[in-house]
């Protein structure tokens, strides 16, 4: 019960004129992470818009900014008490931003990328927002509240994509090729036809999803 909640909460937010000239800068978030023995890279992040993409040198960079509503001033001081913090458990790195908790967190908006190293296990959290995948290999496991989800990856890296949208529509092309999905209010779609290694996994709550292979 409380997930529903906090996707249609989400869901309520995105609604809300978001104009990125309504939007005030007011902290940048960085971290530079050495990966060595690590086979997995789970990413908590705060609502925003993240791109994603590969680093070139096996490091894990993560470059945000914070940005809150020009007339929100509280949104400005609970700013201050933002970190980007870390934790290894095992072959496991999580990568947090700490200080956005529940509801209060819709204040905020983070806007940047994230390089990460090829080869790695990731998993990424986001409870609403605009997130971008692009060319990353290893196993894919996206799980975003609210928003938009667009991922583009190599088909021959591929082994297996499953996607699933409680309200909205989701979408999956391999080599030009559509397949289709099942569902009317949200929608599943199964494809296990690919050569690769790599299994993708993609849930979102509430909104547009779009996979590409090629």
């Amino acid at each position: 019960m409380k997930s529903l909640i906090w996707t249609v909460a989400a869901a309520l937010a995105l609604t809300l004129p978001a104009a990125a000239g309504d939007r005030k800068l007011v902290r940048s978030l960085g971290g530079d992470f050495a990966t060595a023995g690590i086979e997995r890279v789970e990413l908590r992040l705060p609502p925003g818009s993240v791109r994603i993409e590969p680093s070139p040198d096996g490091r894990l960079r993560v470059e945000l900014d914070v940005l809150c509503s020009f007339d929100d001033s509280r949104c400005e001081e609970r700013a201050e008490g933002l970190d980007l913090e870390s934790s290894r458990r095992g072959n496991t790195l999580e990568v947090r931003v700490d200080g956005m908790s529940g509801v209060s967190s819709l204040r905020f908006h983070v806007r940047g990328r994230v390089l990460v190293p090829q080869g790695k296990a990731l998993e990424v959290d986001i409870p609403a927002g605009e997130l971008k995948i692009q060319g990353v290999r290893g196993d894919l496991n996206v799980d975003v509240g609210a928003g938009e989800v667009g991922i583009v990856l190599h088909e021959d890296d591929v082994r297996s994509v499953r996607l699933g949208v409680g309200i909205g529509e989701a979408s999956l092309s391999v080599a030009g090729r559509s397949i289709d999905g099942s569902g009317w209010l949200g929608q599943k779609v199964r494809w296990g036809e690919g050569t690769g290694t790599s299994r993708v996994l993609v849930n979102l709550g509430v909104g547009e999803l779009d996979v590409t292979l090629n």
